[in-house]
């Protein structure tokens, strides 16, 4: 009878510890897979708003507002900064990776006839740097 005890209590902890492994791993997972979908809706709404920065530029560089333009050339750099990350953003979807090549293509384009130094070389480094990379690639 002892042994028979022992077993199923040996096999209720082994279950227990299984189910508490597999909660863990089964959150871990599920917590990583929900943040690349808010990193991909991030960047796709960055992607968009690049490109009406650079829409707006053009129309305010028409009209010499220098502190306007170089207010919005100021947050162009900062949105550009957040496409060159360390590490690649995992399961981007086509759509978000279509509007961020779009917006560092129009970015590029505008700064190719527009040049611009900052007073942050560090963050110019950044944009120079993306702008010499390749496009991110689609699924």
């Amino acid at each position: 009878m002892t042994g028979k005890r022992r077993s199923i209590l040996g096999l209720g902890l082994v279950f227990l510890a299984g189910g508490v492994v597999g909660l863990a791993l089964g959150g871990y997972g599920g917590f990583r897979w929900g943040r690349s979908g808010i990193i991909d809706e991030c960047l796709y709404k960055d992607a968009r708003a690049i490109q009406t920065h650079v829409v707006i530029l053009k129309q305010v560089r028409a009209t010499q507002t220098s502190q306007a333009v170089e207010l919005l050339e100021a947050q162009l750099d900062d949105n550009l900064i957040l496409f060159a990350p360390w590490e690649p953003y995992p399961r981007l979807t086509n759509r978000t990776i279509s509007a961020m090549n779009k917006a560092i293509s129009e970015s590029k384009e505008y700064r190719s006839t527009h040049p611009r130094t900052s007073n942050r070389p560090h963050v110019d480094a950044m944009v120079a740097n993306l702008f010499s990379c390749e496009p991110y690639k689609e699924k």
